[in-house]
């Protein structure tokens, strides 16, 4: 009998180590299961997130018939991008950090924002001014928007405070066009007109 107390405890003292690390490492795989992706209703249509942590980028789609467009946010290199599908045109511009959200937080405030109901007010905006100036290198802004943007005119945008070289950038106000992202941000693309 005191035999088998004895194994007893020292096969509890060798498996329990064991066995917690294995455990352990089960709940971090589980924690790391990225891409995440979610579906938000907006407005008349829907809008796809897709969050990789691992590459510290976001990816919101819009695929109504009207107005399908798709963005990269890309954490990593402080770039964003945006295809509009209908006018074939891609625009890159880099990401205000204060004014977009925390890439941890985007789908939590996503799904916070679909479940309220009727007219929303976005709680922020943003305003880029599309340069005539074509990107170059689009490798350097990440490959996610690489791939987003290959084989498509690719135009810098600056946000409406920041002037391109020191010029001031004069556009049309009724010459935008505006993404409702989530819920959450909206951007408007508003071409340049130099003066």
């Amino acid at each position: 009998m005191k035999f088998t107390i004895v194994a007893t405890v020292l096969l509890g003292l060798v498996l329990t180590p064991a066995l917690s690390q294995f455990q352990y490492q089960d709940v971090k795989v589980n924690r790391r299961q990225y891409p995440r992706t979610i579906t938000i209703n907006v407005g008349l249509g829907f809008q796809t997130l897709t969050v990789n942590r691992n590459a510290l980028v976001a990816i919101i789609e819009a695929n109504s018939a009207e107005n399908a467009w798709t963005t990269v946010w890309n954490y990593g290199t402080g770039y964003i991008a945006t295809k509009l599908v209908r006018e074939g045109v891609c625009y890159v511009s880099p990401m205000d950090r204060v004014v977009m959200p925390a890439l941890d937080s985007i789908a939590v405030l996503a799904e916070q924002t679909n479940n309220v109901k009727g007219e929303s007010v976005l709680p922020r905006s943003i305003r880029y001014v599309v340069s005539r100036r074509q990107a170059r290198e689009l490798r350097t802004y990440g490959n996610d928007i690489f791939a987003l943007c290959s084989g498509l005119p690719t135009f810098i945008a600056f946000e409406e405070s920041q002037p391109e070289g020191g010029n001031q950038i004069f556009y049309n106000q009724d010459a935008c066009y505006r993404l409702d992202v989530l819920n959450l941000l909206g951007i408007e693309y508003c071409r340049a007109g130099k003066v």
